[in-house]
């Protein structure tokens, strides 16, 4: 074989490693899917007093705070506010426990946090769910909804998105 044919396998032989160990690292930062189910549309009431966030309907009674919801799925959130004042939607990011070189966060696109909500007042929005599948915790941030004890842990206006 002539050196410059072999300089041209040498080099074709060396490009094909590098190409296939990147897209490696691609498979390696797709999150673990538990359920083997992602996906669909959701169509979610919450309403939100005073005290409490509920799921479903205003007037409901419903005293469940937290939305469970397939990973990688689409969520037509309605956030009704039955309280006296007004109370703001944010949800926290969660850590991905991906392999080092991926996103060590995953979080809730910013269409999913809502500004405060004036008193008898809905607001609706859609967005796309992470694919990391975990317990994102929402709160109101208007002042004096939440409350953080000794133990770190936060009471008051908050619930979760529970991603499955």
């Amino acid at each position: 074989m002539n050196q410059g044919l072999r300089l041209l396998f040498l080099g074709f032989a060396l490009a094909l490693p590098s190409a296939c160990s990147s897209d490696a690292n691609v498979d390696s930062c797709q999150p673990y899917d538990h359920d083997a189910v992602a996906g669909g549309t959701n169509n979610v009431l919450l309403t939100v007093s005073d005290t409490a966030f509920g799921v479903g309907a205003p007037g409901s009674g419903s005293t469940q705070r937290n939305i469970a919801v397939e990973n990688s799925s689409v969520v037509k959130l309605t956030v009704t506010n039955v309280g006296k004042k007004p109370h703001s939607l944010v949800v926290a990011c969660i850590p991905s426990e991906l392999p080092a070189g991926c996103p060590q966060t995953s979080c809730f696109p910013d269409e999913a946090n809502l500004q405060p909500i004036d008193p008898g007042d809905s607001v609706t929005v859609t967005f796309d769910t992470p694919a990391v599948e975990g317990a994102y915790q929402f709160t109101s941030a208007v002042d004096g909804d939440t409350m953080t004890d000794k133990d770190g842990n936060v009471t008051g206006l908050v619930g979760e998105f529970v991603l499955m």
